[in-house]
């Protein structure tokens, strides 16, 4: 008879360089920020002084810098004053985040009938679930 049994270890960190740890983070910030660049930093900056998430060698300016050079972020001239912004890009991948995010555990099942309640935040709920994944195929065509 086969046993099973839980083997707890400790936590190993996996092996990211600084620009995805960062980039990590970046991502739920800019979400929570509604694409607010500006804001996303500011948090960002917020948690580097409280958890010290970067060093000498990479700091938050590394990390914009990259974000740019690698095409995540573009600087617009609006009014006479440059502003940064996420490029589309960036939109595009947030939005495979949620995705995934939302849907990544799903698993395909026979096909059968599903009973749905629909109280208005259930119905709210799906109408944003289709509108993403209504965007995520759009940009698929």
């Amino acid at each position: 008879m086969k046993k099973s049994a839980f083997k707890f270890t400790n936590y190993k960190e996996p092996n990211l360089s600084p620009f995805e740890k960062l980039f990590n983070i970046f991502k739920e910030l800019i979400i929570h920020t509604s694409g607010d660049f500006d804001e996303a930093i500011d948090w960002l900056r917020e948690l580097d002084k409280e958890y010290q998430l970067t060093d000498e060698n990479y700091t938050i300016d590394d990390f914009i810098n990259d974000l740019l050079n690698k095409g995540y972020i573009t600087k617009q001239i609006q009014s006479g004053e440059e502003k940064t912004k996420i490029s589309s890009k960036t939109e595009r991948l947030l939005r495979k985040h949620v995705l995934k995010h939302l849907f990544g555990k799903l698993k395909k099942t026979k096909k059968g009938t599903f009973r749905i309640s629909y109280s208005q935040n259930n119905l709210d709920s799906i109408i944003v679930i289709y509108y993403y994944v209504l965007l995520y195929k759009m940009e698929r065509v």
